[in-house]
């Protein structure tokens, strides 16, 4: 899934985020707390949950700082909110968003990082856009090395130990995609994902 979020001059962000089902059935968001994501959300407390499998977008929203997009991404306006929403998704969650003062979601993962939790709202779902998709290895193991890379990048720096551990993970994503659909769009997104996660940890 990816959040769209907007600040309050309107400009628009788009981030993979997961949202997590806590035991109440409530959704909830947990950005990095020093993410343009958690920004906005203090600013304007709605988001659009754009569901999508294409894991070169996955790419491309989550790494925006450090690759130049060839082309903007296809914002169009939302039904029920003033956030927009990204073009040609197979589903839509429009949701209003408040800070989680007490957290009930016992299933929820810890993270190792610093995370602001907001619960969800929903004020419409759209599915406009379902055409049969085919089951991919290699979609589902791109999608996964970008999530693993997100979380390298928030780490690599305070903690190496675990970066290498997630960076073994992409490592066995990538052999995945290689033996499955090696000249696929899937395996670029690896490829370009693995040189951006070498860098951070270089560096």
């Amino acid at each position: 899934m990816i959040l769209t979020t907007a600040a309050s001059n309107g400009t628009p962000n788009a981030a993979p985020m997961g949202v997590w089902v806590g035991e109440d059935w409530s959704l909830v968001l947990r950005p990095f707390r020093d993410t343009a994501t958690a920004r906005n959300l203090a600013q304007m407390p709605e988001a659009v949950i754009n569901i999508t499998n294409d894991s070169a977008l996955f790419f491309r929203t989550a790494f925006k700082d450090e690759v130049s997009a060839k082309e903007e991404l296809p914002f169009e306006a939302s039904q029920t909110v003033e956030v927009p929403r990204l073009h040609g998704m197979l589903a839509y969650l429009e949701v209003g968003v408040e800070p989680r003062q007490s957290p009930k979601a016992a299933k929820e993962p810890k993270s190792e990082v610093d995370v602001l939790e907001y619960e969800c709202s929903v004020h419409s779902i759209d599915a406009p856009n379902q055409p049969p998709v085919v089951y991919s290895r290699a979609r589902c193991a791109a999608i996964e090395a970008v999530i693993h890379a997100t979380r390298i990048r928030a780490l690599h720096a305070s903690d190496p130990a675990k970066s290498k551990q997630l960076l073994a993970q992409i490592q066995e994503c990538r052999a995945l995609v290689q033996r499955v659909a090696p000249a696929s769009p899937h395996a670029r997104v690896v490829e370009d994902t693995l040189r951006l996660v070498h860098r951070w940890m270089k560096a």
